[in-house]
């Protein structure tokens, strides 16, 4: 059998697509073009495919699983979920998405509405809402039962097309940039980490694994700030880190596949 190239599917959020900071160099690659980097160095054929928006949440997967796996087929799919159901305790959701949407148009009106009008009354939510996380118990809500049930969900309708390997991230949490603005999200993030780690568990399938983000945070960047400079998006050396820490993991397995091959890979 000749080798085909590796299929990388990878979804998710903001932490998928943003940098901290943004707007440097082109090489200020996230993970999913540092991912394809390390692959093709290591004389591995691979198509790494990114869907991701900002601010979308989990249930979004079950609407979209099917154009996006059924025909593509991937061979790997990393899934990086569950960050944005740990920001806010109350505030709706909606709202943020609307307050600090990117889609906003260049007009007077617009802007005229979101600098008198919309931010405003964001910022007034967004202070109550810090005040009420000091309060109220900050996993109330439980919102990890519901993003662990659309995980598992997902990960038996893609197991249907040829059992992909399927990679959870851990999340990390904020830095103290924004630990003020949401006083209960390091909390909601250890919860969401320990939902969906113990999903893996129970699942107990070798090719869907918890993949770490914490151990190479440290020792790359050793301080939580330099990992996450913005308080939430990973800096550009730890994407490259993570990036190349997914293929390693990536290619151990792709070495098992009798359609991948093996590739023979030079001491790093």
């Amino acid at each position: 059998m000749s080798e085909l190239p590796l299929r990388v599917l990878v979804k998710g959020a903001s932490t998928v697509n943003w940098t901290s900071w943004m707007g440097g160099p082109r090489t200020d690659f996230t993970f999913p073009r540092a991912l394809e980097e390390r692959l093709l160095q290591d004389g591995r054929p691979c198509e790494v495919r990114t869907i991701t928006m900002t601010s979308e949440k989990t249930s979004t997967i079950l609407g979209t699983w099917q154009r996006e796996i059924l025909g593509y087929s991937p061979d790997v799919i990393v899934l990086v979920y569950g960050h944005y159901e740990t920001i806010h305790l109350v505030l709706p959701h909606w709202l943020e998405r609307h307050a600090n949407s990117l889609k906003a148009r260049p007009r007077w009106w617009s802007g005229l509405y979101r600098r008198r009008i919309l931010r405003p009354l964001w910022m007034l939510f967004a202070h109550l809402q810090a005040t009420l996380d000091k309060v109220v118990p900050p996993t109330i809500r439980h919102r990890e039962r519901a993003v662990v049930a659309d995980l598992e969900r997902y990960i038996e309708h893609v197991q249907k097309v040829g059992s992909p390997m399927v990679l959870l991230f851990e999340l990390l949490g904020p830095t103290k940039r924004y630990q003020s603005w949401f006083p209960g999200m390091s909390e909601r993030i250890a919860l969401m980490n320990e939902a969906i780690e113990s999903l893996v568990r129970r699942l107990d399938l070798p090719h869907v694994r918890h993949f770490k983000v914490t151990p190479i945070a440290d020792r790359v960047c050793g301080d939580p700030e330099q990992a996450t400079p913005d308080g939430f998006h990973y800096s550009p050396d730890l994407h490259r880190a993570i990036g190349e820490s997914l293929a390693a993991e990536i290619e151990e397995w792709a070495d098992t596949q009798p359609h991948l091959g093996s590739v023979r890979r030079d001491a790093r």
